[in-house]
């Protein structure tokens, strides 16, 4: 009797029906795993299981506390650790539906913004604090990405048997690597699909004030995003390749982009010479042996700025842990994005001048290391 009533406790204690509640939770959290194993097929068969892996790391999914919900003795001792499990798995949850990554608020637009061909999943791991700007997966190193002893220069060092004319007086060298991007300030679009967006006559703007500052300059028009805008850094590397080729004298080679904004979120310019211009950003990709080059070249082109017209750059650099955005070519390697799309081209126009003037000035007293 004694063992019977043992026995008859002992297995009511471990064997008990969930409730609604606990069965609404088991529910949720196998949803939520029969979409990471979904994803993961999805993302194998597109070639994308490196980002799935990436987002799920950053967000220490914890998997085995699934398997674990409802057992006894495991709910209360770990309520609080449950409490995150459930918070995660609805974040998974909404990024594997979505593509909304909700460590990152601006992947809420990105679908407006910037519509990937491979669809809305692309947004969430494609895109987050530590890429953000959509460099995607590093295709295979080139030559220059070997880091080489400190102090060397790690530009190309084979340039092309006959250069291009005039290429020895070229300093500064200027491409975009997502052409489409426009500025909608005054009712134009956003976007240019196909085409070159107005971030490439903020380029060509760009190098014209360079001249007219005595600074060689070249920009190429040559689009990237037409096909795969999630694939464009794999063809601007290319172009920025050339580009150090054929003008060996390049001592800052810049990537011209333009932020984009949520809806609502009002536009940022500053006054410079009386005129309102946009505010320039430097971002700066970590995944490159000489970061810290292209960081402190960007520090002294800010401090300079800062003097010379105050607030015309954001006054923190935006780091990118896991991308390089081409930088990884030349130590004067950056990425500028002149406003967001809320501004207008003459606005961004206004800030290439100031921009130009800056560059001038440094380039006349300094040298690119």
């Amino acid at each position: 009797m004694l063992r019977e009533d043992f026995y008859h406790r002992h297995s009511k204690n471990n064997f008990r029906i969930w409730n609604v509640r606990e069965w609404a939770r088991g529910m949720l959290l196998g949803f939520v795993s029969c979409l990471i194993v979904v994803s993961l097929v999805y993302a194998i068969h597109s070639g994308s299981s490196r980002q799935l892996i990436s987002f799920l790391s950053q967000q220490s999914f914890p998997f085995e506390a699934i398997l674990m919900e409802g057992a006894p003795g495991y709910s209360q001792p770990e309520r609080a650790r449950l409490d995150l499990l459930r918070s995660q798995g609805a974040a998974v949850g909404m990024f594997l539906l979505t593509g909304v990554n909700v460590a990152d608020p601006r992947t809420f637009f990105l679908g407006y913004f910037s519509p990937p061909p491979q669809g809305p999943v692309w947004l969430g791991w494609a895109y987050n604090p530590d890429d953000p700007e959509f460099e995607g997966p590093i295709l295979e190193p080139l030559e220059s990405d070997t880091a080489k002893p400190d102090g060397e220069d790690v530009t190309p060092s084979n340039p092309p048997p006959t250069l291009v004319p005039g290429a020895k007086g070229i300093k500064v060298g200027i491409y975009n690597t997502h052409n489409s991007e426009c500025y909608s300030g005054d009712g134009g679009p956003e976007r240019r699909t196909g085409e070159n967006g107005d971030v490439v006559t903020v380029g060509d703007s760009l190098m014209k004030d360079l001249e007219k500052e005595g600074i060689g300059a070249v920009h190429s028009s040559q689009i990237h995003d037409a096909v795969d805008f999630m694939k464009a850094y794999g063809k601007s590397v290319k172009t920025a390749t050339q580009m150090i080729e054929d003008y060996p004298n390049i001592k800052i080679l810049l990537d011209i982009h333009r932020d984009g904004f949520p809806a609502g979120v009002p536009k940022r310019t500053v006054t410079v010479n009386g005129r309102q211009v946009t505010q320039v950003l430097v971002i700066i990709g970590k995944m490159n042996p000489h970061w810290q080059k292209n960081e402190k070249l960007a520090k002294e082109l800010m401090a300079l700025a800062e003097k010379k017209y105050p607030g015309l750059f954001s006054p923190n650099i935006s780091y990118a842990a896991d991308a390089r955005y081409n930088q990884h070519l030349s130590n004067g390697g950056l990425l500028l994005e002149f406003g967001s799309q809320c501004n207008t081209l003459s606005e961004a126009n206004g800030a290439a001048e100031a921009v130009a003037e800056i560059l001038a000035d440094y380039l006349k007293n300094e040298k690119v290391s």
